[in-house]
């Protein structure tokens, strides 16, 4: 039998996921709409981006939710850091900054929910395709309202891998892998640019690897809990302990999958 304590968590739980998933749709179909795109620079890094609309979108969906859970702890990438219990929202305003500014394609409003620590659920629009990719924890991942399948165990020879000549180098330089070996043991590379969407692509089986060497929790937070509620796998190597610093992480469809590649790495964790 269930309890009261745990019907009035799982209300509220539903509560807040409909509550977010609802802010996240209307300012994702906003900012299509954006004509007036201000860009600046972070550190005079030309790939590292932000826009007056990362801010916009981030003050927005934060804002629309304080209003009603006053009291829980909010992490996101535009320098917003009020850690104030277990209960965290993590949300990326704009992952694909570059691609929003320079294709106005492939970006993504990002945003997870983790109840007393535990991650709960995940919300990534794709803003251009109309696709809302979600999960509740163990309630099953959905692209708006179809379901995904669990996904099979590919191996390395069948596998699309997603990552960027930035993270390639990386994987090179740090983890030892070989570019070249690599290249003959894998189907094919694409680039996305943005971490979210091209982790939700490994939860529809559209591409089996993804790499980064350059990722923020709130670039994959939410997507992982769509991943794994699929039967993914990601691991995150923390090269400084703070959440805010650059990581490198693999995700795959598989754990096999997953295992597979990091024998191919010389050095991980």
């Amino acid at each position: 039998m269930v309890s009261m304590e745990m019907n009035q968590k799982l209300e509220l739980i539903s509560s807040k996921f409909k509550d977010a998933y609802a802010i996240v749709k209307l300012v994702g179909k906003e900012l299509k709409e954006k004509n007036e795109i201000i860009i600046e620079m972070k550190n005079n890094d030309i790939s590292d981006l932000v826009t007056n609309c990362d801010v916009e979108v981030q003050n927005k969906i934060m804002n629309s939710l304080k209003e009603k859970y006053v009291e829980d702890s909010w992490l996101c990438e535009e320098n917003v850091n009020e850690i104030l219990n277990s209960n965290l929202w993590i949300l990326d305003p704009i992952d694909g900054t570059t691609n929003f500014i320079s294709q106005r394609c492939n970006y993504a409003v990002s945003l997870a929910y983790y109840h007393q620590g535990k991650p709960t659920f995940g919300i990534v629009y794709d803003v251009v395709n109309d696709e809302v990719f979600h999960c509740i924890t163990d309630q099953g991942a959905f692209v708006n309202q179809t379901r995904l399948m669990k996904l099979p165990i590919s191996e390395m020879k069948e596998s699309i891998l997603n990552g960027s000549i930035k993270s390639l180098l990386g994987f090179n330089k740090q983890h030892g892998l070989n570019l070249e070996e690599i290249s003959k043991k894998i189907r094919a590379h694409r680039s996305l640019g943005c971490s979210s969407l091209a982790i939700c692509h490994l939860a529809q089986n559209k591409e089996q690897l993804f790499i980064s060497n350059h990722i923020k929790i709130w670039d994959y937070a939410a997507a992982r809990i769509i991943l794994e509620e699929v039967g993914g796998n990601m691991d995150v190597y923390y090269t400084l302990n703070t959440l805010e610093c650059n990581q490198t992480c693999i995700a795959a469809t598989s754990k096999e999958l997953l295992q597979q590649f990091i024998s191919e790495c010389n050095e991980w964790n």
